[in-house]
C-alpha cells in the first residue's frame, strides 16, 4: 500500500481520544509527520551495527519535535507531558511508534526497528500488550519480529509491586513476536530472577556510567541471552570490540562504514 494511502487509512480508523482529526501527515518529501497539540513529530533513525562483522543491525527510531506554528524545536521529552489522561498518553506513545514504523518504510538499509515505549503505557495497559500495535504494523507491511521493544525500567525496577505487571506485559509481547530491549541504570544489575523472566534480547547501557568494564558487564549480560547495546558517542574506539552492538548518530548511515548524510539536530 502507498505511504500516502497508508496515512488516509490510519487516519481514518483513529478513532480514539487523541483530539488531532487527522493526525498523520504524509509530506512532499516522502515521509509522514504526526501533529499533536501544535507540535510536528518527526522520526530520526539512528544506525545500530553489529561489532562482530560491522554489518547494520537495525536502526533505533528518534524524535525531532518543532512548533507547528514556530517551527522552533522543542525538547522530545516535552511531547510526553501533554496529555491529560492514561487514555491519551497510551493512544500518543502508540502513535509515535506508529510515525516511525511508517518513516522506516522508505529507509533504504532497515533491519531490526528499535521502538520505545514508555514505561506509563507498560503500566496503564491491562492485558493483551502489543495487540493494537500489532494490527497498525500489517497494513504497512511489517511484523512484530520486525521491531525491537525498548523499555525504560529505571522507575519499574524499583518498584516491586510492578513486577508482576512488567513481567506480564514482557510476555504479551514476546508472544507476539516482538523483541525486548531494556534500558536504564538499573538494567544491568536487576535481580537476575527479573531480568531471566524478562528475558531481553538487548540492553542498552550508557559506557560513561557503567559500574563495570564493558568486556565483563557483556559476558555476564551473555549469560542472559542479552547483547549489550552502547551508544557510539560515549564509547572509546578501543573499547568497541567489547560490545556486541553500536548505536551511531544520524549522520551515519552504515556506523563504521562511514558513509555520511545529512544530520539534522534530534531534539
Amino acid at each position: 500500500m502507498p505511504l500516502a494511502d497508508l496515512v488516509r487509512h490510519l487516519n481514518a480508523r483513529a478513532g480514539d481520544v487523541l483530539p488531532a482529526p487527522a493526525p498523520f501527515v504524509a509530506t512532499r518529501h516522502g515521509d509522514v509527520q504526526l501533529h499533536f497539540a501544535d507540535l510536528c513529530l518527526e522520526s530520526v533513525f539512528l544506525p545500530i551495527v553489529d561489532t562482530r562483522n560491522g554489518a547494520t543491525h537495525g536502526h533505533a527510531a528518534g524524535l525531532r519535535v518543532s512548533g507547528l506554528s514556530s517551527g522552533r524545536p522543542v525538547a522530545s521529552e516535552a511531547v510526553f507531558v501533554l496529555p491529560w489522561s492514561d487514555g491519551e498518553f497510551i493512544q500518543l506513545d502508540r502513535r509515535v511508534r506508529t510515525l516511525h514504523a511508517l518513516n522506516y518504510l522508505t529507509q533504504r538499509i532497515r533491519g531490526n526497528l528499535l521502538l520505545s515505549v514508555h514505561p506509563r503505557h507498560v503500566l496503564g495497559v491491562a492485558d493483551h500488550h502489543g495487540l493494537a500495535f500489532e494490527e497498525i504494523l500489517r497494513p504497512c507491511g511489517l511484523l512484530p519480529n520486525e521491531i525491537t521493544l525498548e523499555i525504560d525500567i529505571a522507575g519499574l525496577a524499583r518498584v516491586p509491586r510492578h513486577h508482576e505487571h512488567l513481567i506480564a506485559a514482557v510476555r504479551n509481547y514476546r508472544s507476539r513476536g516482538y523483541g525486548i530491549a531494556l534500558r536504564g541504570s538499573e538494567a544491568p544489575a536487576v535481580d537476575p530472577a527479573l531480568l531471566r523472566a524478562l528475558a531481553p534480547q538487548i540492553i542498552r547501557v550508557d559506557p560513561r556510567t557503567a559500574s563495570e568494564s564493558l568486556a565483563t558487564l557483556s559476558a555476564r549480560l551473555r549469560r542472559f541471552g542479552a547483547r549489550l547495546l552502547v551508544d557510539g558517542e560515549g564509547i572509546a574506539a578501543g573499547a568497541v570490540s567489547e560490545v556486541d552492538l553500536v548505536q551511531y548518530p544520524a549522520s551515519l548511515q552504515r556506523g563504521a562504514a562511514g558513509a555520511h548524510e545529512d544530520q539534522r539536530a534530534v531534539a
